[in-house]
């Protein structure tokens, strides 16, 4: 194998990265630092970073000078569009090739202190130019320039009017309403409707209203329907929280908690229903109750596990020459 080939890429380390970033085209140009971009875009695991909340954006090699950009001048709107569309898909990191002086330029319009280099290539691997990958987080721009200066606060007034806030964050919509942007009109309701924690806290508060329901024509229960509908409703906003944890929680502590949360929640209506029953012991309980239970603790390790390897996975194709 020639001296500079790509290292051979295995099958299950692809598919446990399916999706992600590695899958732009620039992170297969250039050899990048993973901690780097998790970092830049304030997340906790690298394999949370995907081809959807990370974007290559040119635009940020092509600035012009600061008074020309904000005024704003073609390359101004370009990077204002970007911007728009970072605000309304949820994008976390932005990348982009630029030369030495490119990279100054866009220090000085930026701002330094958001410009980071993710390169990892040696100086022999780029393309002869110098040229490196920078790393920008455009919620940390957007927060910056909408308590910047009157140039730039007037500069996002102008290039994001019109920009849809239907799923953008409560934090988003907060710098957006402090630069004081024209946005597309949209009751509380509607963003409420369209927020999936919402809908999911929703859907299980509704499921959890009426599993109480087959209790009162259950044979043998003695017990209260009404004690029994109670905990439903009690344990239902823990049982979703519990589940989004296990899901989506950012540490490992936390998605520990949101197994027990969820364990805990579920069993709870089952105990007082067989305790409830004809023997009072509780013995007897369905099988399905205990595959489910079997299955929590099961899914948590799998979890745990896809989550390591999906980590390991982006990590080594950041840091792995592929070619482009």
């Amino acid at each position: 194998m020639p001296e500079n080939a790509p290292s051979p890429r295995s099958p299950v380390m692809d598919l446990m990265a399916l999706r992600s970033v590695t899958e732009l085209p620039v992170t297969r140009r250039h050899v990048l630092d993973p901690e780097v971009l998790r970092t830049v875009a304030v997340v906790d695991r690298v394999g949370d970073l995907t081809r959807f909340n990370v974007a290559e954006v040119p635009e940020l090699a092509q600035l012009s000078g600061p008074e020309e950009l904000l005024t704003p001048d073609e390359h101004g709107w370009a990077l204002g569009h970007a911007l728009s569309l970072a605000v309304e898909h949820g994008q976390r990191l932005w990348l982009s090739e630029v030369t030495p002086v490119q990279l100054e330029r866009l220090r000085a319009v930026v701002g330094e202190e958001l410009v980071h280099i993710a390169s990892l290539d040696e100086p022999g691997d780029s393309d002869g130019d110098g040229s490196v990958v920078v790393a920008v987080s455009p919620r940390h721009l957007l927060d910056k320039w909408a308590t910047g200066s009157p140039a730039q606060i007037g500069y996002l007034h102008t290039v994001l009017e019109g920009t849809d806030p239907l799923r953008v964050s409560r934090h988003t919509l907060a710098a957006l309403r402090e630069a004081e942007v024209d946005l597309v009109p949209r009751a509380g309701i509607v963003r409420l409707l369209h927020n999936p924690r919402f809908l999911a806290y929703a859907t299980v508060f509704i499921y959890s209203s009426l599993r109480a329901l087959p209790a009162v024509y259950a044979p043998g229960f003695r017990g209260n329907p009404w004690v029994l509908w109670t905990i439903d409703i009690i344990t239902a906003v823990p049982y979703t929280w519990g589940i989004i944890a296990m899901v989506a929680g950012r540490r490992r502590r936390i998605r520990f908690a949101g197994f027990l949360v969820t364990l805990i929640t579920f069993v709870a209506p089952y105990v007082y229903f067989f305790l409830a029953g004809d023997d009072g012991h509780g013995n007897h309980y369905p099988g399905w109750v205990v595959m489910v239970v079997i299955g929590l603790v099961l899914a948590t390790f799998l979890l745990e596990g896809g989550r390591w390897l999906r980590d390991v996975a982006v990590a080594r194709g950041l840091r792995t020459p592929r070619g482009g």
